[in-house]
């Protein structure tokens, strides 16, 4: 890794700090971080619509695009480390990816390690660093020592906030609604949920608010993961010592 290429400010951060920056490089790079986003979320959409018709069980797409949210995160990833050193990917290089992901541990991250509270901080172990067995586990336990229950934090925050969108989501159409229209907020709302026009808001609303928190949770983990690192491997001081012989070797050849 070339870190004096970084565009980022390299210093050790905060953890709340570290965070914030991952808002920020979701909203300077949000055309990339979309582009991303809606060529792996597609496909997944595609395939829930498809399997929800199949079996005839309404439940199975949100729960599908809900499982296989390990899956887009790694978009995410592989634009946000290209981001970080002033590289831009598009949506072609995205797509070539994809296929890839199963080499980063995605069956794992759709099977035992799905409910992971810290995923998004320990994912770009799996998808950067070329680690595997023995080397890897180290390596993510150092990481983890310093940084999970931050992490955890990070993703019961997300969690809440997702939550909350969706029924935000639900409730503002009920209040656009003309008067008259539509149930009333009493125990008809519940009942007109469960019917087919029902299902599909709230799978709607579920859609919006995924696709408005997972980019930013992604974004907020693998800054913690970069802070992680320059905690450990001493980033900053590295940069610095580089600058300082390059100044020094640019001296010595005007004298």
């Amino acid at each position: 890794m070339r870190i004096e290429a970084l565009t980022l400010a390299v210093r050790p951060r905060l953890p709340f700090e570290a965070m914030d920056l991952g808002l920020k490089l979701v909203q300077s790079h949000w055309g990339a971080v979309y582009t991303a986003w809606g060529v792996a979320l597609v496909p997944v959409l595609c395939l829930a619509t498809a399997a929800s018709y199949l079996v005839d069980a309404s439940w199975l797409w949100s729960t599908l695009v809900w499982w296989l949210k390990p899956f887009y995160d790694r978009a995410l990833v592989l634009v946000l480390s290209r981001a970080v050193f002033g590289e831009a990917i598009g949506a072609g290089d995205v797509a070539r990816a994809l296929p890839g992901f199963f080499r980063t541990g995605l069956v794992r991250g759709l099977t035992w390690g799905r409910l992971d509270p810290s995923r998004s901080f320990t994912l770009p172990v799996w998808q950067l660093e070329g680690l595997r067995g023995a080397a890897r586990r180290r390596r993510s336990a150092l990481l983890r020592k310093g940084g999970r229950q931050r992490a955890i934090w990070l993703t019961t925050a997300c969690i809440h906030i997702e939550v909350l969108l969706m029924f935000a989501g639900i409730a503002l159409f009920f209040m656009v609604l003309p008067e008259g229209v539509g149930p009333s907020f009493d125990r008809s709302v519940f009942s007109w949920i469960e019917t087919p026009a029902g299902e599909v808001l709230g799978d709607l609303s579920y859609l919006i608010a995924l696709s408005l928190i997972e980019p930013l949770y992604v974004a907020s983990g693998f800054t913690l993961y970069l802070n992680r690192r320059t905690e450990l491997e001493g980033w900053d001081i590295e940069i610095a010592f580089r600058l300082f012989a390059a100044r020094h070797a640019s001296a010595r050849e005007a004298a």
